[in-house]
């Protein structure tokens, strides 16, 4: 039975050559979560985001992580700030390697370095914007407070070709302080802002309000672009531009609108180089009045002639300039393109919302999350099993694409598995496209050589991820890995421990139809071959789609190995796996009915449904329940070596196990015996049966799918 389980879940898919490499990913560090990236002209490259400091409080600071070019290695760790609950809008850097950093800070006590511009906030929810400037080693050179007495957020930083530093952001008070002859307008409460200071930050070259938002570019004349979201129908705009007006839009509160709010509508605006003179802007959004649905801007680019890029997220209509996704259910993302007057939109596709760049020669890239709206066709090869919604804990993953600038076409893509990944930022440095956002558990891709923090946990884990892809290096039409599951949950791995089985999803992967190994597994089935560290494992079932794989026992616990796949001897692309003492995980069917309980009253709606057998031999199910008193006995796999000491937890009682025993070489028995007498609470009652949460560990270790966040294992009693 087990055996049949793990072969049965595959499916074809066509073959694809692509040219985009996962050359770089990691698991950075826990507790931080990235909003920034850049690099500077030597390839160092710089992250900055929050830190969680005290986890009691919730406590934020800020973090700024400098590596070498090829991020192989951490040059500095910087924690600027741990008093308060402070945001990172913007990083840059100069050709010196100093860091420039803006966000906002709560923290009253902050330390203030260098000529100020606000005063300390009075903590709680009055913010101060802040700049803060390291230099090459990471020292802070600066930590300037902003915007007067004024509450706010700074968003975005830049440099002029001269150095002076641009700051945008959003000013949630009035009396920002503005200078002579700078844009402004007569209240700056919920309005943004701009300014320019030497590279010093001792002195104003101007600051602007009614104009600013939360990306910022410049083109080669010191024009300077800023695009962002807002709520107000009155943001300033010119004659001539594609939107000139704002139409009334909302969002509902609690469906079905019970209550309702002013929707996020996006805009752009080009300034002249002094802060004074608005030489365009306008509106890009859907112009039906009354609307819902947010436009949430996040990312700008400008090229050569003047064209803007502007990328984001949709929750409602959109001016695509082709057909546009239809009844997908969640927000789009979008890439769009102006012309250098800001008059017409070139071109709008669905696709990106998580940042977009051009490299110096003109190249296009955006970043985006997938996490139920529709993927670029590039990445049709994508297996079902890897995309959000197709397992149990899958909520996001993401995609860096590279487009044609010219026309908008997706051009190639790189996937990026994990379970619930969010992507914040990109940066083109060293031939390649660097992404930087979170995740919630260190099941990323690993890539041999990347930096990575040791002994990392098999559940949740939330922290930062980096990744690089290079689209310049081209893919043979050989094997392709889409992601790495566990084989009884498909959850996506992190970490993974001797015995542990793996489903490799991908394409090219092996024949068609799948082969199972003979004898239960196999070092090399029909041309089939993994690797870990250069020793081959057992197989237990290849095809064209997903290879099913045990973790050989000589892994080395709390370190990493190397898991190289190799079809008719052409290689995918190597993936270093972290090695855990143990996983163990569960198995699930995915094939029961839907749904699965007639009588649970919605219940028990979905088709996912723990595998587990009565004392008869007769799976668990809603028609065939266990008695109370009797045995019902998991499967799971994921320990290294007898003996497995398990325990149970019984709704919210302890249950005896009675017996954990190898059934061939991975998979675990074990038999937990029920109490002859339901507990008073934690016990979901159907009409004819009772559905009874049971949880297994080791230790402090859950078995999976706990321990991912996923749904508990439900067997019935009767």
């Amino acid at each position: 039975m087990i055996r049949a389980l793990l072969i049965a879940i595959s499916s074809l898919f066509a073959e694809f050559s692509l040219a985009a490499n996962l050359a770089y990913s990691s698991y950075l560090k826990d507790g931080f979560t990235p909003t920034a990236i850049a690099a500077d002209p030597q390839g160092n490259l710089y992250l900055a985001g929050t830190v969680v400091t005290d986890p009691a409080s919730g406590a934020t600071g800020v973090l700024v992580a400098k590596l070498d070019p090829t991020a192989s290695q951490f040059l500095y760790l910087d924690y600027l700030d741990a008093g308060g609950l402070d945001t990172v809008g913007g990083v840059c850097a100069d050709g010196a390697g100093n860091a420039y950093v803006v966000g906002s800070t709560s923290n009253p006590n902050v330390a203030a370095i260098g000529t100020q511009f606000g005063t300390a906030p009075a903590g709680g929810a009055d913010r101060r914007p802040f700049l803060a400037k390291l230099d090459a080693k990471g020292n802070v050179l600066l930590s300037v407070l902003l915007g007067g007495s004024a509450s706010g957020s700074a968003e975005a930083v830049a440099l002029t070709p001269k150095g002076r530093i641009l700051i945008t952001g959003v000013s949630s008070a009035s009396g920002f302080p503005t200078t002579q002859g700078a844009y402004s307008v007569s209240d700056s409460k919920g309005r943004p802002f701009l300014m320019e200071m030497d590279a010093a930050a001792t002195t104003l070259a101007f600051s602007a309000t009614g104009v600013g938002g939360s990306s910022i570019a410049q083109d080669a004349s010191g024009n300077i672009y800023v695009s962002g979201s807002t709520t107000v129908l009155d943001y300033p705009t010119t004659s001539g531009v594609y939107q000139q007006k704002f139409a009334p839009a909302f969002v509902c509160s609690f469906p079905p609108c019970e209550t309702v709010s002013p929707a996020l509508q996006q805009y752009l605006t080009k300034v002249d180089p002094t802060g004074s003179r608005l030489i365009y802007s306008t509106g890009v959004n859907d112009n039906t009045a009354y609307r819902s649905g947010n436009t949430v801007n996040s990312g700008l680019a400008v090229d050569a002639s003047g064209n803007a890029y502007l990328t984001g997220v949709a929750g409602g209509p959109y001016p695509f300039t082709v057909a546009a996704p239809v009844n997908v259910g969640s927000p789009v993302g979008f890439v769009t393109k102006l012309d250098p007057a800001a008059r017409f939109v070139l071109y709008s596709i669905p696709g990106g919302g998580a940042g977009v760049q051009l490299d110096p020669s003109g190249g296009l890239y955006a970043g985006g999350v997938a996490n139920g709206s529709p993927l670029p066709g590039v990445l049709a090869w994508i297996p079902a099993r890897c995309l959000p919604g197709n397992t149990i804990a899958a909520t996001a993953e993401a995609y860096v694409a590279k487009l044609d600038a010219a026309t908008g076409n997706i051009i190639d893509a790189q996937w990026i598995d994990g379970s619930g990944l969010g992507l914040t930022a990109l940066t083109p440095a060293n031939g390649r496209t660097w992404a930087a956002g979170t995740t919630q558990r260190a099941d990323v891709p690993f890539t041999p050589g990347s930096v990575s923090q040791p002994s990392l946990t098999t559940g949740q884990l939330p922290g930062a991820y980096l990744g690089g892809v290079d689209f310049s290096r081209p893919a043979a039409n050989g094997p392709l890995i889409g992601c790495i599951l566990d084989a009884a949950d498909l959850v996506h791995t992190g970490p993974v421990a001797a015995n542990q089985i793996l489903s490799i999803f991908g394409t090219n992967l092996g024949p068609t139809p799948g082969v199972a190994a003979p004898n239960g597994s196999a070092t090399s089935l029909a041309g089939v071959v993994a690797t870990f560290d250069g020793s081959p494992a057992p197989l237990l079932y290849v095809s064209s789609s997903q290879i099913n794989v045990a973790v050989p026992t000589d892994v080395a616990v709390e370190k990493s190995t190397v898991l190289q796949v190799t079809v008719n001897r052409m290689p995918a692309v190597k993936r270093q796996l972290p090695v855990a003492r143990i996983n163990l995980n569960t198995f699930i069917s995915y094939s029961a009915p839907s749904p699965s309980c007639p009588d649970s009253q919605g219940l028990v709606t979905n088709s996912i449904q723990v595998l587990a057998t009565n004392a008869d031999g007769t799976i668990n199910s809603c028609a065939g329940p266990a008695p109370l008193g009797s045995v019902v006995s998991f499967y799971v796999e994921g320990n290294a070596a007898p003996p497995l000491v398990v325990s149970a937890q019984f709704g919210p009682w302890s249950a005896q196990v009675i017996n954990a025993a190898l059934q061939g070489p991975f998979v675990w028995k074990v038999d937990v015996l029920l109490p002859t007498a339901l507990p008073p609470t934690g016990v979901t009652t159907l009409r004819n049966h009772k559905a009874v949460d049971v949880v297994l560990a080791s230790g402090t270790d859950l078995a999976g799918p706990f321990n991912t966040g996923g749904p508990p294992m439900r067997p019935r009693c009767g």
